[in-house]
């Protein structure tokens, strides 16, 4: 049986160190900076020839462009145009790192808790930031609904901080919780589908666990998509609450 586990396991690829702390370039960091690398030469290419007959490359950014844009009109329709860079960036990295996990010999970064928490704090500084920017000290008042009694008022703030300080760890761990699933299912049963089409190989069955298996994986990279989009939605949501003060 394979173990699921091994793929997830975090190497070091070259080791190095500085003033006694650890940043060595590991497996994670290394499939970050190719994402990175790969988002910024889709973009470099699909924006490099303008015209009115559109490249395929510039067909793949203006579409990735018109659906991210669509999201955050939604969700922040009188500051889109000032988190649209974030948000896309955002979206390509994230969707980007969990399809990496379905290639051979490639990691997940989005796989690893550190790495999930890391991209749902940033966007909850972000929100706290652009939320005291736009409204001053007046973005505590989200933590006193209004209407509420006084003696019932010190229970409402704690609650309200509760609520908010923990939108970066479900934003972090329903990300982490799905990829790590997912792929361990994909490796799981494309280990059983591996034994069974080597004991069906005599037989027309043998495709059939191999088809199962495309089949999941096709699945997945819905999943992976989707995941992503949940997380760019909620972290719009985050953000349109910072710009404008909630009506309560």
């Amino acid at each position: 049986m394979v173990d699921a586990m091994s793929s997830f396991e975090v190497k070091n690829i070259i080791p190095l160190s500085l003033c006694g702390f650890d940043i060595s370039i590991t497996n994670s960091s290394l499939f970050m900076f190719l994402v990175v690398l790969v988002v910024w030469g889709v973009f470099s290419i699909g924006t490099m020839r303008k015209g009115l007959v559109p490249g395929k490359a510039q067909a793949v950014v203006e579409c990735a462009f018109s659906f991210i844009g669509s999201i955050i009109k939604t969700n922040v329709p009188k500051k889109c145009a000032e988190v649209f860079p974030y948000m896309i960036a955002l979206f390509l990295f994230i969707v980007l790192g969990n399809v990496a996990g379905l290639f051979p010999f490639a990691f997940s970064f989005t796989s690893q808790l550190i790495v999930t928490l890391g991209i749902a704090m940033a966007v909850f500084l972000a929100s706290i930031i652009v939320g005291f920017c736009n409204q001053g000290i007046s973005f505590l008042s989200r933590f006193v609904p209004s209407g509420v009694p006084g003696y019932l008022a010190p229970f409402m703030i704690v609650i309200e901080l509760m609520s908010f300080f923990f939108r970066p760890i479900s934003l972090g761990i329903r990300l982490f919780a799905n990829m790590v699933s997912g792929h361990i299912m994909i490796e799981v049963i494309a280990s059983f589908a591996a034994s069974m089409a080597g004991i069906l190989a005599i037989s027309y069955f043998a495709v059939v666990p191999v088809v199962v298996n495309v089949l999941l994986n096709a699945f997945k990279l819905i999943v992976c998509g989707l995941q992503a989009y949940v997380f760019v939605v909620l972290s719009c949501i985050y953000l349109s609450e910072s710009f404008e003060k909630p009506a309560h």
